[in-house]
Parts: structure tokens; sequence; C-alpha cells
């Protein structure tokens, strides 16, 4: 009775690590400014891509950035100033 289920494909299968979204999207995801994210971009903490007139960040990047540098702390900051 201990059927081993089969191992399932990811929706996207490599997809979602390919994605990329505009500045502003970054931004909200972040919690920062656009200017803020700008400089992430130039400091090499976020990887992005030039496509016209427009930057588009990685979202493999965002994550990573947010896997390292934001902490409950800082989100129950966060939540406690959209609150006030």
């Amino acid at each position: 009775m201990d059927e081993e289920e089969p191992e399932s494909e990811p929706l996207w299968p490599g997809g979602w690590e390919e994605m990329t979204v505009t500045v502003l999207q970054a931004a909200s995801f972040l919690c920062l400014s656009p200017h803020v994210v700008g400089q992430l971009i130039e400091g090499g903490h976020l990887v992005a891509e030039q496509r016209g007139n427009f930057r588009f960040v990685s979202v493999r990047s965002l994550f990573a950035y947010r896997r390292r540098h934001w902490s409950p702390e800082q989100a129950a900051r966060y939540n406690t100033l959209l609150a006030g």
C-alpha cells in the first residue's frame, strides 16, 4: 500500500526562471522604490536586461535577493507603516 507517487512535472518547467518583471513591479515586490531597485541593478545585486527604454528584472534574482535581505522584522515594520 506504500505506492510511490510519480514525480510530477512543474506546471512551467523552467519557465518561471526565465520570467522577468518591470522595475516598478520589482520595487513593489521588494517594498522598495523604483530608484532603489535601479541602484540594486547598477550594483549587481539584481539581474536585469534592457529592452528598448525599459529594464526588466529577472524573477530568479528577485527571489534570491529577497531570501538574502528580507527578514520577518522588516516585514513587520513595513506592515506597521502601511497600517499607520
